[in-house]
C-alpha cells in the first residue's frame, strides 16, 4: 500500500515539531476556517447517517442486496447529505465507488462501507481540529464519531441477522427436503417389499397348487386303487360258489349266490370308502403341510417387515440428530460471529486511535531529543480541499467531485476502517503472498455453514429443461406439459408418503 503525503500532513508535522503558537499562526486563515466548517458539518453526521440508513431500509423491499436503481433512489433522497459529507454530486459516482465487487449490487459489507468511509473522514477532520488546537470542536466531533461507531455496530448487526435468518430458513428447507427424501426412499422400500411379498406368496400358492395337482394325478391312477384290496374271505366264498354251482345244487347255490352278492356289495363299498379315506387323508396331510409352509412364509415376511421398520426408525432418529446437530452448529457459528463483530465494532476504532496517539507521542519525543532544529519551510496558501486531496502519486484531478472520489478511493484502498465481514469472506482482501500462521486463527467458520447449505435443492419447476429435450429428431416441438406434475400434485404425493412413513413409525412404538 503506497503512502501519500498531503499538504495537511506538512501542516501537521509543522505543528508537531513546534510546541508554541507560531506554527498555528503561520497557517493560512482559509485553511483553518475550512477545517472548522468541515467540523461543524460532521457534528450532525450520526443523524444524517441514520437518515441514509432509513432510506436504505425503506427502499429495500425484497430484503436482498441493493441494486443500482435502488441505490440511485437512496442517493437522490439524501443527496444533500452525501454532497456535504462525501462531496459526491452524482448517484452513478456514488454507486461506482462503493460497488467494490462490480456485481451491480450493494451488498451488506458495501452498505456498511458507506458509513465507515464517512467515519474515516470525520476522524481526519477531528485530527485536523486537534492540530489547529480547536479542542472543544474536537471533543464534540469525537463524541459524534463514537456515536456513529455505535450506530454502525447496530447497522451491521441488523444486516447480519437478516442473513442469518435467511440461512436458518434455508437450512429448515434443507431439513424438510432431507425428510421428504427420507420418506420417499423408505416409501419406495416398503412398496418394493410389498411387491416382493405378493410375488413370494403368489409363487408359494402356485407351487402348492402344482403339488396338489400332482397328488390328484397320482391318486387318479389305477395302481392307487389296487392298494386297497378286498378281504380274502370274499375270494374263498366266490370259489365255493363255483363249486356249489358245479354240483348242481340249485337251491343251495341260489342262496349262496345271494349272500355272496350282498357280501360283494358291502366289500365294494368298504373298499371305495377306504380308498376315499386314503385319498382324503393324503390331501389333508398335504394341505396341512401347505398351510404350515404358508404360515412360515408369512411369519418370515412379517419378520422382514419388522426389521425394515426397525431400520426405518433407526435411520429416522439418525437423520433427526444430524439435522439438529447442524442446526446447533449453524447457530453456534452465527452467535460467535455476531459477538465477535460487536466486540470488534466496540474496540477496534478506539484501539486504532490509541495506536495513532502513541505514534504521535513517540514522534514528538523523538523530535525533542534531536539537537538540530528543523528548517521552517515557507508554506504556500491553499484551500482545504487541495490540502487533503493532492499527493505526489495522486492523478491530476480537476473538479471537486474528482478530488472527492479520489480521496474516497484512497480511504478504501488503505482499509483503515473496521471491516465486519458480513457477506465478504475472511481472507478475500489478503495479499496474494500471504501465508497463514497456525497461531493466528482468523475467520468465523462461515464456510462450514455455506458447505452445509450447499446441498439445497432447486425447485424442479425453476430448472429450465435442456433445449434438446424440447424437440424430437424431426425438430418438432414435444409436448412436455402433460407429463410434468404440478406443484400441488407433488405436494400431495409428499404428504401421502409422509403419512405412510409416520404410520409405520407409530406401529414400531406399539
Amino acid at each position: 500500500m503506497y503512502q501519500t503525503e498531503t499538504k495537511s500532513s506538512l501542516y501537521a508535522s509543522k505543528l508537531i515539531q513546534q510546541t508554541n503558537y507560531s506554527a498555528l499562526s503561520s497557517l493560512p486563515k482559509t485553511y483553518i476556517r475550512q477545517v472548522q466548517a468541515e467540523g461543524e458539518i460532521f457534528m450532525a453526521a450520526p443523524q444524517k447517517c441514520a437518515n441514509i440508513w432509513k432510506e436504505f431500509r425503506r427502499n429495500d423491499f425484497t430484503q436482498v442486496q441493493i441494486p443500482y436503481k435502488t441505490a440511485i433512489q437512496v442517493f437522490d433522497a439524501c443527496k444533500e447529505d452525501f454532497q456535504m459529507m462525501l462531496k459526491i454530486s452524482s448517484g452513478k459516482d456514488f454507486f461506482d465507488l462503493f460497488d467494490q465487487d462490480n456485481d451491480g449490487f450493494l451488498n451488506e459489507d458495501e452498505q456498511i462501507l458507506v458509513f465507515s468511509i464517512i467515519k474515516e473522514k470525520m476522524q481526519q477532520v477531528a485530527n485536523l481540529l486537534l492540530q489547529i488546537q480547536q479542542y472543544v470542536p474536537f471533543k464534540q466531533l469525537m463524541k459524534a464519531i463514537r456515536t456513529l461507531e455505535q450506530n454502525i455496530r447496530e447497522y451491521q448487526d441488523i444486516l447480519r441477522q437478516k442473513i442469518y435468518k435467511a440461512e436458518v430458513s434455508t437450512y429448515k428447507e434443507i431439513g424438510l427436503e432431507k425428510l421428504d427424501d427420507f420418506y420417499e426412499k423408505y416409501y419406495n422400500y416398503f412398496q418394493q417389499f410389498e411387491n416382493q411379498k405378493k410375488i413370494k406368496i403368489q409363487i408359494q400358492i402356485q407351487k402348492q397348487q402344482e403339488e396338489m395337482g400332482q397328488l390328484e394325478d397320482k391318486l387318479s391312477k389305477n395302481t392307487e386303487f389296487l392298494k386297497v384290496k378286498p378281504k380274502r374271505k370274499l375270494k374263498d366264498l366266490q370259489t365255493q360258489e363255483k363249486l356249489v354251482s358245479l354240483d348242481e345244487r340249485v337251491e343251495e347255490a341260489m342262496d349262496f349266490r345271494r349272500e355272496l352278492k350282498n357280501m360283494e356289495k358291502k366289500e365294494q363299498e368298504r373298499v371305495a370308502s377306504e380308498q376315499e379315506k386314503r385319498i382324503e387323508s393324503q390331501k389333508d396331510e398335504l394341505q396341512r403341510k401347505h398351510q404350515k409352509q404358508m404360515e412360515q412364509l408369512k411369519a418370515k415376511l412379517i419378520e422382514q417387515e419388522h426389521k425394515l421398520i426397525i431400520q426405518l426408525k433407526k435411520d429416522y432418529n439418525v437423520l433427526l440428530k444430524q439435522i439438529g446437530l447442524h442446526s446447533n452448529e449453524i447457530e453456534r457459528i452465527q452467535s460467535s460471529a455476531t459477538q465477535n463483530a460487536i466486540k470488534k465494532g466496540e474496540k477496534e476504532g478506539e484501539l486504532k486511535r490509541m495506536k495513532e496517539r502513541a505514534r504521535i507521542q513517540n514522534f514528538i519525543i523523538g523530535e525533542t531529543k534531536r539537537t538540530m532544529t528543523p528548517k521552517i519551510q515557507q508554506q504556500n496558501t491553499s484551500t482545504y480541499e487541495e490540502s487533503i486531496s493532492q499527493s505526489p502519486r495522486s492523478p491530476a484531478v480537476v473538479t471537486k467531485n474528482d478530488r472527492a472520489a479520489h480521496e474516497i478511493k484512497l480511504l478504501i484502498h488503505k482499509q483503515n476502517y473496521t471491516q465486519f465481514y458480513i457477506k465478504k469472506k475472511y481472507g478475500a482482501d489478503l495479499p496474494v503472498n500471504y501465508k497463514p500462521e497456525p497461531y493466528k486463527v482468523q475467520g468465523d467458520n462461515h464456510d462450514r455453514i455455506e458447505k452445509i447449505l450447499s446441498v439445497k435443492k432447486k425447485n424442479p419447476h425453476d430448472i429450465l429443461p435442456s433445449l434438446t429435450e424440447l424437440y424430437d429428431e424431426n425438430l418438432k416441438e414435444q409436448d412436455k406439459g402433460s407429463t410434468q406434475k404440478s406443484e400441488q400434485e407433488l405436494t400431495q404425493e409428499r404428504l401421502k408418503k409422509k403419512q405412510f412413513i409416520l404410520e409405520k413409525l407409530e406401529e414400531s412404538t406399539h
